[in-house]
């Protein structure tokens, strides 16, 4: 088992860069596939200094010419995908390939999104309406391609994502952005109307408790500027939310209901 699992850790870190190298370059028209540099010299790097996590600990966080430091998103972001990996790995198993490998791509998805939302608080279009793809079609990996026209699974996404949108429309965008509601519209068709909510209730409170963290963080070091018209990403939290009851398959509707 434990070969088995660090395998899935090496290649999430595999994939935790090949995140990076996307979040760094979407929208700026440069090519994913080409080759990295050093974002402070434009420095073009060795093939030894793109090591997962391991590079990153070797030089130190510092660009071996310039010196500048390397933002810590890069190792963070390796790890975390490490991790996640890690566990989708042990709740799949290898039985079921192709269920293994949709929910690799799904999840590496949602961590890419979550990385970008992150860095410029944009849920992309594109990566939200891939996963919305993803999530609508996901019975067919279960073998019940009919449960697709099943009305409960048709309304999940949308009913999921309809409290956000409204937010976002009734704020005219201050409370919340339509990113978020187009990634609920993914997350809903993937996990159902139980589990879908489920993750968004841990969402709210995952969200509402780092919030007064940072707020109470602020006004003690008084360095920081964060109040409670400071904007906090929420993709993050909703994907957060959304794995927690994946893997654990903790389903909150059956206290509350």
């Amino acid at each position: 088992m434990m070969w088995f699992l660090s395998i899935a850790f090496l290649l999430g870190l595999s994939i935790g860069s090949f995140i990076n190298a996307w979040s760094f370059r979407y929208g700026t028209g440069r090519s994913i596939v080409s080759a990295s540099s050093c974002l402070a010299c434009n420095r073009k790097l060795q093939w030894f200094e793109l090591v997962p996590l391991l590079s990153f600990i070797a030089l130190r966080g510092k660009c071996r010419a310039c010196k500048s430091r390397i933002s810590f998103q890069y190792p963070i972001v390796e790890l975390i995908t490490g991790v996640v990996f890690v566990l989708i790995f042990y709740t799949n198993g290898i039985s079921e390939l192709s269920l293994l490998f949709f929910s690799l791509i799904f999840w590496s998805t949602i961590i890419a999104i979550s990385v970008y939302d992150i860095r410029t608080k944009i849920i992309p279009n594109g990566a939200a309406y891939a996963l919305a793809g993803f999530g609508f079609f996901s019975p067919l990996l279960y073998g019940n391609a009919a449960d697709i026209f099943q009305w409960t699974h048709l309304i999940s996404g949308p009913l999921l994502a309809l409290p956000l949108a409204s937010f976002w429309f009734f704020s005219r965008g201050r409370w919340m952005g339509l990113g978020d509601a187009k990634l609920e519209l993914g997350l809903g068709w993937f996990l159902g109307l139980s589990l879908g909510l489920s993750g968004m209730l841990i969402a709210f409170w995952l969200g509402a408790l780092v919030g007064v963290c940072l707020i109470v963080l602020s006004r003690a070091a008084r360095r920081f500027n964060f109040s409670m018209k400071s904007e906090l990403p929420f993709g993050p939290f909703l994907a957060l939310g959304a794995f927690i009851v994946w893997v654990f398959e903790f389903n909150i509707t059956y206290f509350l209901f």
